[in-house]
């Protein structure tokens, strides 16, 4: 079993890639708008996807895999 505080850390880990995501569009809104850069949002929504979508695997692992626990017990059940 895991110490809580291994959980912790990947929790934040987690949570701080979330928060360099959606920083992510400050600096797209900064550079367009006050620095005047030509630039579009599609510049700018591969960094967001890369750090959001492993921000949330890694805020919610915990909760995924006890669906997927739950999911096989299920499974396993019904045969018997």
């Amino acid at each position: 079993m895991r110490n809580s505080n291994e959980r912790d850390w990947v929790r934040t880990l987690g949570t701080v890639l979330i928060i360099i995501g959606v920083s992510m569009w400050g600096v797209y809104a900064i550079g367009k708008y006050l620095l005047g850069w030509q630039i579009t949002d599609r510049d700018f929504l591969p960094y967001h996807l890369a750090a959001i979508i492993p921000g949330m695997i890694l805020k919610y692992h915990r909760s995924y895999s006890d669906i997927i626990k739950k999911r096989i017990l299920r499974r396993g059940n019904k045969g018997d």
